[in-house]
């Protein structure tokens, strides 16, 4: 087991003019003022951004995450009066990997150790606080009680080398794609028929409903990403807390029936989607399609409803009087799924489909005896595809 909390410890920097500056090292507690100080202080060290993060966002991060412990959020405070400030943060995030479908592969899954939220206030930087910090959290992942076996972050290029150096952490490839939406050949419709073999069938977008989706989702996850791909496995809870927490009404569902009259309750979903606009484009932040389904409903026709409605919702003109089309920055093996899709009715120009490639995501490997992420994704035969949905990313 961990030491709960981990241990505290106190650091004393001196800077070039020879003062010396003592920061103490804790982890938070679980007094909702302590952890209200902490997204106030997140929020404040984003504060440059165009668009800011507010603190709720943090604190929504937090609270969402059904395996949260305010122990592994690690801060160097510095007393200031009868109040100390924070001045630096980091946090481990205890998540599941999947290990998608390696055959030579003897474990399912392993526990792992996210870092994110690392964030030092502009008037205490290049003192190496954030160094500290990362070493003083890779010393808790790789207690023998903590039951993690590596660890992951998301990294931009000029911080790569830090956490190389400080923390033997290397880069892993998800393939990642952007085609071009056709606007005009996009509709708003939100239900419809069609038939399949002399059969009809009923088919409607709507938002996702939590509790009740759930199950359905939970399932359909498994089988389109958990099996296939090295991933975040999700719960029902996380479903239920973390994923309805940041998507809101922004995730929609695709549900089917056999018969002309559609029937909330014995409706079936078949493909769910969740894009958001960067830039000049959109990315795909959460999909997923039965493929037990692809006979009756392709992936090309799932993937036209869904960006018919999403796209429209957002408030991007679609339809015959549109413009031209808008990039979509989408995982690699979506792309290939539709592209394999010998009934494809797709409203993306598959022809001109341009690689781009997310390098950001780091590993380390605590534990020997068990599978290696970074070979896992390397290794010249039964390469195992990486992707961390939008969604679960931290």
């Amino acid at each position: 087991m961990l030491p709960s909390p981990p241990p505290t410890s106190t650091h004393i920097i001196t800077l070039p003019t020879n003062e010396s500056l003592t920061y103490h090292l804790r982890s938070l507690t679980d007094s909702s003022l302590d952890i209200q100080k902490w997204t106030a202080f997140c929020s404040s060290v984003f504060s440059y951004k165009g668009n800011p993060p507010p603190p709720s966002y943090f604190a929504r991060h937090f609270y969402n995450d059904p395996r949260r412990d305010a122990a592994l959020v690690r801060v160097l405070v510095q007393d200031e009066g009868e109040d100390e400030a924070i001045v630096s943060s980091v946090r481990i995030f205890r998540r599941t990997l999947t290990l998608g479908p390696g055959s030579d592969v003897d474990v399912a899954s392993l526990e792992a150790g996210g870092i994110g939220e690392v964030c030092t206030s502009p008037n205490h930087q290049r003192r190496g606080l954030s160094k500290i910090l990362l070493s003083d959290a890779l010393k808790i992942m790789k207690h023998a009680g903590s039951g993690m076996s590596c660890s992951l972050l998301h990294a931009s290029p000029d911080f790569r080398p830090v956490y190389a150096k400080v923390g033997g952490y290397e880069c892993v490839t998800s393939c990642w794609s952007v085609v071009s939406v056709l606007l005009d050949q996009l509709t708003q419709e939100r239900s419809g028929q069609y038939q399949y073999n002399g059969e009809e069938f009923s088919w409607k977008v709507r938002q996702a409903v939590f509790p009740q989706d759930t199950p359905q989702l939970y399932r359909l996850h498994q089988k389109y990403s958990e099996e296939r791909l090295i991933t975040i496995q999700r719960s029902e809870q996380y479903w239920n807390d973390y994923v309805r927490g940041e998507l809101g009404d922004n995730l929609w569902v695709l549900t089917r029936i056999q018969g002309s009259r559609y029937k909330e309750d014995s409706s079936e979903i078949v493909a769910w989607m969740s894009i958001r606009k960067r830039g000049g484009r959109y990315q795909l932040c959460e999909f997923g399609f039965d493929k037990s389904e692809s006979a009756t409903l392709t992936i090309g026709q799932a993937m036209k409803h869904l960006l018919g409605v999403t796209i429209h919702q957002i408030g991007e003109q679609i339809g015959e009087s549109a413009d031209n089309g808008i990039g979509l920055h989408l995982p690699t093996i979506v792309l290939s799924d539709i592209q394999e899709d010998c009934n494809v009715n797709s409203c993306l120009d598959l022809s001109n489909a341009i690689e781009e490639n997310d390098d950001g995501w780091m590993y380390v490997n605590f534990d020997e005896r068990k599978p290696d992420v970074l070979e896992l994704t390397r290794r010249n035969f039964g390469k195992i595809g990486h992707l961390i949905w939008p969604t679960d990313s931290f």
